[in-house]
């Protein structure tokens, strides 16, 4: 995390000290970009099919994908892994669970309101994730895997805060160029989960017939989820970006003796290069 977080400053100092020029001819609101992009998820989970005990940890998160502005639209498809360890110690004892998370996601919202730099924006996301969980002191039922699909309701502001003049901030001088401060929020319309069911082992083992996903049960509108993200943008001179941001993502299934909860932080340092 202090790594993270010395490259996030050293970036933020670089990009209000370093001159990238005139930005007159760029258009934050047309263009595509791919998107690359890496950072630190630190996550909280308790699964109640096996343990009440939350487990936290630290994972390594990397992240692909592709942003389109078109005519105030914006479009945003990205791929992501976060992949790590979780841990809980209670009574002198520590369980460890080796924790592997894919996000597939597709996003599109809608100009409705704009005054002077501020703009907004709704839509809709649709995010599915697949997680692999491994604790070998849960023996033979040490293997979690399951599925969590939801549709979101999504709202973003932006606010252009580009400086079009040189200006001081601190000892800095400031170079006329391209930011935006965004902040986005989803609400789930519809979660629905696919996932062990309270017992986990089953008999395929031994009829050797393995299934892994013997006694999974999908659940149509299980639990909640919400999400928010925000996001520093500073568009340079090449007409690529780096971009600064901080999501928030929260599920959990419903249920009782099973129900499985998880909050996800991260922060990460994106590079946005323009295709068009």
């Amino acid at each position: 995390m202090k790594k993270i977080l010395l490259v996030s400053t050293g970036i933020l100092i670089a990009n209000l000290s370093y001159s990238q020029g005139s930005f007159g001819n760029q258009n934050q609101d047309s263009g595509k970009f791919i998107k690359i992009a890496a950072g630190l998820n630190s996550i909280k989970m308790r699964d109640m099919a096996t343990s009440p005990l939350f487990y936290t940890g630290g994972l390594k998160h990397f992240e692909l994908g592709f942003v389109k502005w078109k005519e105030g639209k914006e479009r945003d498809l990205s791929f992501s892994i976060s992949t790590g360890q979780a841990s809980n110690t209670t009574n002198d004892h520590t369980a460890s669970s080796t924790v592997s998370i894919y996000n597939l996601s597709y996003s599109k919202l809608y100009p409705i309101w704009k005054q002077d730099k501020l703009n907004l924006k709704v839509g809709g996301e649709l995010r599915n994730s697949f997680h692999i969980r491994n604790n070998p002191s849960f023996q033979n039922n040490a293997t979690g895997i399951e599925v969590f699909s939801t549709l979101f309701a999504a709202g973003k502001l932006s606010w252009d805060i580009s400086n079009d003049s040189r200006s001081k901030f601190l000892f800095f001088n400031v170079k006329p160029k391209k930011r935006a401060l965004s902040f986005k929020m989803k609400l789930a319309l519809m979660n629905n989960t696919f996932r062990n069911g309270y017992i986990y082992n089953d008999n395929s083992g031994i009829t050797n017939d393995p299934n892994i996903f013997d006694n999974h049960q999908l659940k149509m509108f299980s639990g909640y989820r919400l999400g928010t993200e925000l996001n520093y943008t500073v568009f340079l001179k090449n007409k690529n970006a780096i971009r600064l941001g901080y999501e928030f993502d929260a599920y959990k299934t419903g249920g009782n003796l099973d129900k499985f909860e998880m909050a996800n932080y991260k922060l990460k340092i994106a590079l946005l290069f323009k295709t068009k």
